[in-house]
């Protein structure tokens, strides 16, 4: 059978039980009396043993049938969760997340499981005779029978339930027959013309093998429309077939006892058991159960979206054009055309939405392992994990959430000695959380370990010479707490494989501003940190406000787009009111400096700057990164107005202060500014 066609869908569904064994495993850890996690652990390594040896992957077929034996001893013999099993069981998790890699990248090199199987070996020959009796029944050949397993005849409920009809089908061969096998193959090409092939006895690897003897049973979920006499005719019809008997099953699914599994099938059993094909129901009959969802690649979502983004474009241009010529008929039909594509716009950014538990799930065993490596007992408590962002923004947040959490491990939780010591749980929490503000959503990481210390923080980017003393002792306690974002700096004492080397939070900083974030700080010492990023529901399409720059006496100017989501207020400024600090014009708004830019001098667009005495009033729109504000003189509001963003060739590189570009409603072309780049500018030359 040619299984590359599902090689997409098995990767798909291999990570997917990767992320949720890992997850079952942490839960039986915490709680080893609880039965759930290891009635879902079997249930899963029992599909994705199956899938691969249905796409032909025997390694991990292997090592997932060895990882049973371990798990079928815990659930029938009560074999305690020791912290051997749990590293051994972790481990293959690892080992089979290598091979699914690779199988990803396309290298036939076979990863190397020697290792952990003897590890599984070891394992089962310590939980006493019984396991060991139960792992040699396990690795003898199944015994022929012509029996369902509560497994199968779940598969065959499940069948019905979708309603499709299951036909026991007994084939005989004539007596000297010398192709039985493949005779058997051509009675299953046969029968795969009236659904799909459910078990075979012998299984399939037997008959691949040759070892066919006498006939074969077949069993298989048929679409409803199938007859006894027409499965019979068909089979029959297979040359050197001496009879043939159908027969169709009823419903006989098992009544699992609480607390335990369904038998699993039969190690011969062919994997297509688990997902019997669903047909289309006659007209006159509603299906039992419908699916909900779909799979649907990502590379077809960029594309609606940008089509969606070519409509934006479209639409603001006829909005320009109604409002242009004064057309009350087609102002009617723009007003109907703008509502119906906001409907449209809205629908496509909910469809690119992705729960943060996409990220978030791959972490309390990241957690787990570090905890382990540093002697630490760490909580990782999730909260919000159902949130939703744009898949564009979530497929960058995992490498910086990663830096956060290592970081609040390693340098924010005290050893348990210590936590003791100042009357604290020996066990540190960390809180990782997610949730909606507004137009954004906020994610934290926070850990009740013994916070940070401005004053040690000063010292330390002294002593690395990032930073002199004076200019240390000027910064105020929040203003230290950023300097952990400085490339180069780590408290750190020592570097380890964790930690010290001076690259994490820098790395965080630059992430979260490529996608169009920011992050702070906030920290009391004895009590713990607190990290929060901030990020847009989406990048493709955002509100901004357009401004005009770089005019002359007559006006005119470059049309510039400025994030909404960046604005504090728009404010009109007395020139008198301005006074220098540092050589940059500020202005105080409620008890709070304000430093000014001129947007066209920043920028190099020729026009006023802020040497020249302005005529009248300046217009600032004040804006936002951080904690950092930042007033830009502009020379004029144009308005507000959904953007669709453009990234910049590549050719141009990073263009500072430019964080995209946008195509307006009458076609001209607007740079969207980049107001991390901008205050962190004007941050530096004041400091």
């Amino acid at each position: 059978m040619d299984t590359s066609e599902y090689l997409g869908l098995f990767l798909d569904e291999s990570r997917e039980s990767l992320q949720a064994l890992n997850a079952s495993l942490l839960d039986l850890e915490r709680d080893p009396a609880d039965a759930e996690p290891l009635t879902v652990i079997f249930r899963v390594a029992h599909s994705l043993k199956g899938m691969s040896a249905t796409m032909g992957f025997e390694a991990m077929a292997r090592l997932t049938h060895r990882m049973e034996e371990v798990l079928a001893a815990m659930r029938d013999d009560g074999a305690p969760v020791t912290p051997a099993i749990s590293d051994a069981l972790f481990a293959c998790l690892d080992t089979l997340q290598e091979m699914v890699d690779r199988v990803a990248e396309g290298n036939q090199e076979e990863v190397d499981a020697s290792s952990v199987m003897t590890r599984l070996d070891e394992i089962a020959r310590g939980d006493g005779a019984k396991a060991v009796a139960q792992t040699a029944a396990t690795l003898a050949p199944p015994a022929p029978s012509s029996a369902l397993s509560d497994y199968e005849r779940m598969v065959v409920s499940d069948a019905h339930e979708r309603g499709l009809i299951v036909f026991r089908v007994s084939v005989t061969f004539d007596e000297g027959c010398q192709l039985a096998a493949a005779r058997a193959f051509m009675v299953v090409q046969e029968l795969e013309a009236f659904g799909d092939l459910i078990k075979s006895e012998p299984p399939a690897e037997s008959i691949e093998a040759g070892e066919v003897e006498g006939g074969v049973d077949f069993w298989i979920a048929a679409e409803d429309d199938a007859e006894a006499d027409r499965i019979h005719a068909r089979a029959i019809g297979v040359s050197e077939v001496a009879s043939c008997e159908v027969e169709q099953l009823e419903d006989t699914a098992p009544v699992a006892e609480e607390g335990t599994a369904p038998d699993a099938p039969a190690e011969g059993a062919p994997a297509v058991a688990a997902a019997p094909r669903a047909a289309a129901p006659p007209a006159d009959r509603a299906p039992r159960a419908a699916a909900t969802t779909v799979r649907v690649g990502t590379d077809r979502l960029d594309a609606l979206m940008n089509l969606m983004g070519e409509m934006v474009i479209q639409r603001t241009r006829l909005a320009q054009l109604s409002g242009q010529y004064e057309l009350g008929d087609l102002r009617g039909a723009v007003e109907d055309m703008t509502r119906v594509t906001n409907d449209l716009q809205t629908l496509i950014m909910q469809v690119r939405m992705m729960p943060v538990d996409a990220v978030f799930m791959r972490f309390p065993r990241m957690v787990r392992d570090l905890a382990n490596t540093l002697g630490k007992q760490v909580d990782l408590v999730i909260s919000g994990e159902d949130t939703e962002l744009d898949r564009t923004v979530i497929d960058g947040l995992g490498d910086p959430l990663v830096h956060m959490l290592r970081n609040a491990v390693d340098h924010g939780l005290e050893t348990p000695e210590d936590r003791i010591a100042a009357g604290k749980d020996p066990m540190g929490t960390v809180n990782l959380s997610a949730r909606h503000a507004g137009s954004s959503v906020v994610i934290e990481v926070r850990d009740d370990g013994h916070g940070m210390d401005p004053e040690a923080l000063r010292a330390s980017v002294v002593r690395k010479n990032l930073m002199s003393e004076a200019q240390a002792a000027a910064l105020s306690d929040e203003e230290a707490l950023q300097l952990v974002f400085l490339p180069g700096f780590s408290t750190a004492k020592t570097t380890t494989d964790v930690s010290g080397r001076g690259v994490g939070m820098d790395a965080v900083r630059t992430a979260i501003t490529d996608l169009s974030g920011e992050v702070s700080i906030s920290s009391a010492i004895g009590e713990g940190s607190s990290f929060t990023i901030r990020l847009p529901l989406t990048l493709a399409i955002i509100q901004a406000l357009l401004v005009q720059a770089g005019g002359d006496a007559d006006g005119g100017g470059q049309v510039w787009a400025v994030p909404l989501e960046t604005i504090e207020e728009t404010v009109i400024v007395d020139p008198a009111d301005t006074r220098p600090v540092g050589g940059q014009p500020c202005v105080v708004l409620r008890e709070s400096i304000v430093p000014l830019v001129w947007l066209s001098e920043y920028l190099h667009l020729g026009g006023p700057s802020h040497t020249e005495d302005p005529e009248g009033p300046i217009k600032v729109v004040v804006v936002h990164s951080g904690p950092a504000r930042v007033g830009l003189v502009v020379d004029d509001l144009v308005g507000k107005q959904d953007v669709v963003i453009k990234h910049l060739p590549d050719f141009l590189g990073d263009v500072p202060g430019v964080a995209g570009a946008t195509i307006l409603g009458d076609g001209s072309v607007a740079l969207i500014l980049d107001v991390g780049a901008l205050s962190a500018g004007v941050a530096r030359a004041m400091a």
